[in-house]
């Protein structure tokens, strides 16, 4: 079995447009804020910010709010 990190898997969730998958990865981190950020600084936000209204999460749709500064 093959470990793929984090990272890997938001970034193939989001291009994917799987809501669910993204939402679930971000709730899952113990590093939340650094899952975030860093897909932010390597990929943009525009992805991540077209999913934030699929999301059933009110408290992360805040969190990344306020990680992103809308």
């Amino acid at each position: 079995m093959t470990f793929i990190p984090a990272s890997t898997q938001l970034l193939q969730a989001i291009k994917t447009n799987n809501a669910l998958k993204v939402e679930e990865l971000i709730l899952d981190s113990d590093t939340k804020r650094d899952l975030i950020l860093n897909h932010i600084n390597e990929h943009g936000k525009e992805s991540l910010l077209n999913l934030i209204p699929r999301f059933r999460s009110k408290g992360l749709i805040v969190s990344i709010e306020n990680i992103i500064n809308i």
